[in-house]
């Protein structure tokens, strides 16, 4: 019950706003990423492409849900580019803003081997639909402070969820929570109007008709590309009793023991 995710920090003035170009942007920049080739060579398969900001297991996850969260379509992304005026004025290579000015996106990141191989994938992604970027490597709580205080423009985290009601996985879209659980710093009235009535009412078919309308908006206004739900693998001793990897959250050691009569006998 977890999922992957770069976030564009919506007060941002190049990935930023709600215009229809910055959104349009914000869903090119989705489009163009490979999510199968990321679990493919870099999780080495343990993940499902994620459809939404919903994560298994969750109440308002639906298995079914299918979004253009979960597309990869360079074409698509080159034409949304194209339509709105991010086009290559100067011949250099590299698209540009629709009023001329630079487009580069500037990747918070980390300083360790795995990140390095996101990195270069971010890159290979990017470079395909004609879109310069540049990576800022920090260690993590330095990134974090930074992203909490709105001066990252783009950062990729993940998340696992702390309970089986999965309207905590939207409180990352909820305008109040900018700066916490928020870092995109999205503001969307109608959406908070949705998150606000869905903590007053029971799960049912009401509820579930508010999680379809929280996902779309997500999608439509793309502030988070919602990459993969990761599978998690856990190896266990034959003497390790009562051990059971929990759906939420990470806490299990209060709940094991050791069977002394199946350790290994001294030689």
């Amino acid at each position: 019950a977890d999922s992957t995710f770069p976030y564009c920090n919506m007060d941002d003035p190049v990935v930023g706003g709600y215009t229809p170009d910055r959104g349009a942007l914000r869903r090119a920049l989705a489009l163009g990423m490979d999510v199968e080739r990321e679990i493919r060579t870099i999780r080495r398969g343990q993940a499902i492409p994620a459809q939404s900001i919903l994560v298994p297991h969750t109440s308002g996850y639906d298995p079914r849900f299918k979004s253009e969260n979960g597309d990869f379509d360079p074409a698509r992304a080159k034409a949304l580019l194209d339509l709105y005026g991010y086009v290559d004025r100067n011949g250099d290579g590299w698209r540009e803003q629709p009023d001329g000015q630079p487009l580069v996106l500037e990747i918070a990141t980390q300083p360790d081997q795995l990140s390095r191989q996101f990195d270069e994938l971010w890159k290979k992604n990017m470079n395909r639909i004609g879109v310069q970027v540049k990576f800022f490597p920090g260690k993590w709580p330095e990134q974090l402070k930074a992203a909490r205080a709105g001066k990252l423009m783009l950062w990729q985290l993940g998340s696992s969820a702390a309970g089986l009601d999965g309207q905590s996985a939207l409180a990352r879209l909820y305008g109040p929570q900018a700066g916490s659980q928020n870092l995109a710093r999205f503001k969307n009235a109608e959406f908070d109007r949705i998150y606000e009535r869905m903590q007053v009412i029971p799960d049912g078919p009401e509820r579930d008709e508010l999680f379809r309308q929280a996902k779309l908006i997500a999608v439509a206004f793309m502030p988070y590309k919602i990459q993969v739900h990761r599978i998690s693998n856990d190896l266990t001793q034959p003497w390790l009793i009562g051990y059971r990897r929990p759906i939420a959250w990470n806490e299990w050691w209060h709940m094991v023991d050791i069977d002394p009569a199946k350790l290994p006998r001294k030689k």
